[in-house]
């Protein structure tokens, strides 16, 4: 819109009444238009605040997992010890048996640690990669949107003048 506008006068010293209100209604049309504009952008930055609080929430509980994890890790560490313990305790012929049970048990055991560890540090990484996305998105329309909202704003406040 043109920052100021000349009316046409009428013979009896006033504006034309049909060209005001049209300018008026195009105004308002603006208005209507720049509000909309700005709904949807705030909108869109809820949406992210949501998806971003739910993914911090899903890191939160990967990471409640991990420490899960680490716990039965040390647990099967500890019973990984003891039957070292009872290995090196027994002496007879059986032993023999024993010790290659354990030595199974104690490979089986550190296997399944491992995969437990790797898998909870992939989740963990792919959750912090996705909200450090995230929280860059809504940054960046932030502050798209702010600007956005400030030019309306001052438009808007010109053309009232």
């Amino acid at each position: 819109m043109k920052e100021d506008v000349l009316f046409k006068r009428t013979p009896f010293g006033g504006f034309d009444r049909v060209e005001v209100i049209s300018y008026i209604q195009q105004l308002k049309s603006n208005q209507q238009k720049y509000k909309l504009m700005l709904d949807e952008k705030e909108f869109q930055i809820t949406t992210l605040t949501n998806r971003a609080q739910t993914l911090e929430d899903e890191l939160s509980q990967l990471k409640v997992s991990a420490d899960e994890y680490k716990g039965r890790i040390s647990d099967l560490e500890k019973e990984i010890e003891e039957l070292q313990k009872e290995n090196e305790r027994l002496s007879s012929t059986d032993a023999g048996k024993t010790v290659e049970m354990c030595d199974e048990l104690v490979e089986a055991a550190s296997e399944t640690a491992k995969q437990l560890v790797s898998a909870a540090e992939e989740k963990l990484e792919k959750a912090q990669k996705t909200v450090d996305e995230i929280i860059k998105d809504i940054e960046g329309r932030e502050k798209v949107t702010a600007k956005q909202a400030k030019d309306l704003l001052k438009n808007l406040a010109e053309r009232l003048k």
